[in-house]
């Protein structure tokens, strides 16, 4: 008996055998027995660890954070960090919220720009504040044409000039020459009165006349009652102004002076309510512009 031939192809190639399965080994492309498919797990079986991408915003959040918090420690630069600190915030805030994603830098980095918003806030309010008081400090005072503002000095509140002395008065130069004449206190005797009608004013109060005399030094021509202000200051340090409702003085009111020439004078009067319990021992205060004089008992 002969052997069986392969079977001939008729284009001259010889067929190879056909393939042959060993015993138990799956096809290709099936699955192996007691392996899992792709993407499924077994019960019981510890769920596949799952990589972090990098968080973007986290990186820029904590970055923005460290430097808008160093920022706010330095004078001027610290008005500016804040809004650096908001928007790291925002990023910070961001980076949180993305899915899987590293959490770790964004939280830092919020939790950096909260504080840097903070301190520049309270930072900047105590830098303004001690310059502007060093701005306050190193200022020059006006200087008073009668004295300089320094305890002591006449016309000041500590030592006022007394009542009939001539003050110059001025913000640059003396504009305006003021003395004090008297000051009345409303009583009944006709000689005393500061009132035409005898006006009674409000319970404790008393009406007091403070009659003056002005001249104009400037040049040119100048009204009083535009360019000075004529209040009492009592003994408790409170200073009373006058009032249109306040009754006429025994002289001609000082707002009624008209404008005075230079080296013109007039007088006149204003009439104030003070209480009579601190009236005692209190100053006139007579300004022109940023320039004072107080007056008391001669």
């Amino acid at each position: 008996m002969s052997a069986q031939q392969p079977p001939h192809d008729p284009y001259g190639y010889p067929q190879l055998p056909p393939y042959a399965q060993q015993p138990g080994q799956p096809f290709p492309g099936q699955p192996v027995p007691g392996q899992p498919l792709a993407g499924q797990q077994f019960p019981g079986q510890p769920p596949q660890p799952t990589h972090s991408r990098v968080n973007g915003f986290g990186i820029a959040a904590l970055v923005i954070g460290v430097l808008s918090l160093i920022g706010a420690a330095i004078p001027v630069i610290n008005y500016g960090s804040g809004i650096l600190a908001l928007i790291g915030l925002v990023l910070g805030i961001v980076g949180i919220c993305l899915k899987n994603r590293k959490k770790g830098m964004a939280i830092t980095g919020s939790i950096l720009s909260v504080i840097a918003i903070m301190l520049s806030i309270v930072l900047a309010i105590t830098y303004t504040s001690s310059f502007i008081n060093t701005i306050i400090d190193y200022a020059p005072s006006p200087t008073a044409t009668h004295g300089p503002d320094a305890a002591g000095e006449p016309g000041t509140i500590q030592n006022p000039i007394p009542v009939g002395t001539t003050a110059q008065l001025g913000a640059d130069e003396p504009e305006w020459g003021v003395s004090i004449d008297d000051v009345l206190i409303d009583t009944s005797d006709e000689n005393a009165k500061t009132t035409a009608y005898g006006a009674d004013a409000a319970d404790g109060n008393r009406y007091i006349a403070i009659n003056l005399t002005v001249s104009y030094l400037g040049v040119g021509s100048a009204t009083p009652s535009t360019d000075l202000s004529v209040t009492f200051v009592d003994a408790e340090g409170t200073e009373h102004q006058a009032s249109s409702l306040n009754p006429p003085g025994p002289d001609t009111d000082f707002d009624d002076i008209t404008g005075l020439a230079t080296g013109e004078s007039a007088s006149g009067s204003v009439v104030i309510e003070v209480p009579e319990d601190t009236m005692n021992g209190g100053l006139v205060r007579v300004t022109a512009g940023s320039d004072e004089c107080y007056f008391g008992s001669a």
